[in-house]
């Protein structure tokens, strides 16, 4: 076994995964791949408060750098007003922020385990093909994820992104509860 992937959205299973693939990436000496896959899905009112609160200068910084037509005057309205919800980009941009986040804890996780090989990866797009792509791309031989993320209303209805990735990947996969 030579790369794991691990797929994390931050919730409590996901954690829990990163941990078990850090060990084991620990055992057999792999090179361990932090994957996290972005919604595209609009925020929800409780999601742009909490970043309107929590992320504020992370965003504005990334709108200032990333999207200079946005960005104008930016910076000083973010602090005056609410004015995240006026801007559909930056819904993008606030799941980004939330990614990079998700990725940075993960890592800090497998360092704590003394993983020194580790690779982030922050994709958008439709979970299940995005991890089971990214296997493919960086020819992993192993996908860990949390068996029920944060999506777990979604989750219940359509089925787990675990249970379709576990169905669907030509690789082994491990689902950690």
């Amino acid at each position: 076994m030579k790369k794991i992937l691990v797929a994390t959205d931050g919730s409590d299973h996901a954690v829990r995964a990163v941990e078990l693939a850090s060990d084991l990436a620990g055992k057999y000496d792999a090179e361990l791949i932090i994957l996290h896959v972005t919604s595209s899905r609009p925020l929800s009112v409780a999601e742009r408060h909490m970043a309107e609160v929590e992320f504020a200068e992370q965003v504005g910084q990334y709108v200032t750098e990333n999207l200079a037509d946005v960005a104008t005057g930016y910076g000083n309205l973010l602090r005056s007003q609410p004015i995240l919800r006026y801007h559909s980009e930056v819904d993008q941009i606030i799941h980004r922020v939330v990614g990079e986040r998700v990725v940075e804890s993960a890592k800090t996780i497998a360092h704590s385990k003394g993983i020194t090989e580790v690779q982030t990866i922050l994709e958008a797009g439709d979970p299940t093909t995005v991890i089971i792509e990214t296997a493919k791309k960086t020819n992993a031989n192993l996908i860990v994820l949390g068996s029920r993320g944060l999506g777990a209303v979604q989750g219940a209805l359509l089925g787990s992104v675990s249970s379709k990735v576990n169905h669907l990947s030509d690789i082994n996969v491990i689902t950690v509860k």
